[in-house]
């Protein structure tokens, strides 16, 4: 038996392993489209905002979130590049379609305020073992205004 005869058979198990995983994986898109999202997210995203000062921004970005499912919950900001900014709420306990009301005055967690840019919200579901960052949510720091 040459070499090329005996890869013939590892070939066709390796190409219907491939088509039967393809298969499963679509049919389980489909049940994850499906299924109810933990975070619904009422607002579309917080325009902009300036920490401090005498503007005509806010002071700071105000907005609420739902969780789908009773939890508890750790709220973070994180920066466009997904590293930690702040904890805004940590082991928050929420029921299920309850709104939760949050804001964030452009201060990391050390205190200092946070640089010009843009932020997105993370939440983590400690029971559910999950962390979901807020679908098409930004918020647009302005950074410090003169009063």
């Amino acid at each position: 038996m040459t070499r090329a005869a005996g890869a013939a058979p590892l070939a066709r198990a390796v190409l219907a392993a491939l088509v039967v995983a393809s298969v499963a994986a679509f049919f389980y898109a489909g049940v994850l489209k499906r299924e109810t999202p933990l975070l619904i997210w009422p607002n579309p995203g917080i325009d902009a905002f300036a920490p401090a000062g005498g503007s005509t921004l806010d002071r700071a970005a105000h907005f609420r979130l739902k969780a789908s499912v009773g939890d508890v919950l750790d709220v973070r900001v994180l920066s466009s590049a997904g590293r930690l900014v702040a904890v805004l709420r940590s082991g928050v306990r929420v029921r299920e379609y309850r709104h939760i009301l949050l804001s964030w005055d452009g201060r990391t967690a050390t205190g200092s305020l946070a640089p010009r840019g843009f932020y997105e919200l993370a939440v983590h579901f400690r029971h559910a073992g999950r962390t979901v960052v807020a679908p098409g949510f930004l918020m647009h720091l302005e950074g410090r205004v003169a009063g």
